[in-house]
């Protein structure tokens, strides 16, 4: 038998290896590339509900009274500004406003909770961000 047959067409073997390690790669980086983007999973979506904001309100050391009404959706956590942050704007500058008094607040309660330095015609922009998700909650103005 004559071996060298088989030995005399070798230029076809280099291009057929490149094509597969070509093909190998590309499946290895598109597996990886993929399981990153959707290896993540889902992330808890921020709280829904339906919150009602009414200013009661200035006393006599221009501190602004909110009262917040849960009107339905899931239970709002004030607990801490880490969870759920309130943000006041009046236009010319940004405070957090600190509400942990108010703890949780379920479906049909209502709670107060203050705003300093607010003067008699003030229109203040209120957020309730949920910090986890950095997504809105509640965004009203209030004129006091």
């Amino acid at each position: 038998m004559n071996f060298k047959l088989f030995l005399k067409n070798k230029k076809a073997v280099s291009p057929v290896i490149g094509v597969v390690l070509m093909v190998a790669i590309t499946v290895i980086l598109a597996a990886a590339i993929g399981s990153s983007v959707f290896g993540k999973g889902t992330s808890n979506p921020a709280p829904q509900a339906n919150l009602k904001l009414t200013a009661n309100g200035i006393d006599t050391n221009n501190n602004g009274t909110v009262l917040i009404e849960h009107l339905g959706g899931d239970p709002i956590n004030f607990t801490s500004s880490s969870v759920t942050k309130v943000v006041a704007y009046n236009g010319s500058a940004t405070s957090n406003l600190e509400v942990g008094e108010l703890k949780t607040l379920d479906v049909g309660a209502t709670k107060t909770f203050t705003v300093e330095a607010v003067n008699l015609g003030d229109t203040l922009n209120i957020k309730i961000i949920d910090v986890a998700t950095n997504q809105l909650i509640c965004d009203q103005d209030l004129r006091f």
